[in-house]
């Protein structure tokens, strides 16, 4: 009887801490001024507008990146 040894054709990524911190930061940041935007925005607009206003600058910046793929 022979024994086989089995070793893995695929090895486990090694994982980037400092693509995780920045991914974090980035999402930390990016979210937080979403909230300070707002904060700023709705003084001078009323809220249905503002809403307005960003779904239209949303749907914009989604439209030109699906065009220029």
């Amino acid at each position: 009887m022979t024994t086989a040894t089995v070793t893995p054709d695929v090895s486990e990524p090694t994982p980037h801490r400092g693509r995780l911190l920045f991914s974090l930061f980035s999402l930390y940041v990016i979210w937080g001024s979403t909230y300070l935007a707002m904060r700023f925005a709705l003084t001078g607009f009323p809220p249905f507008r503002m809403a307005g206003l960003r779904f239209l600058l949303a749907g914009g910046l989604l439209f030109a990146g699906l065009r220029l793929n």
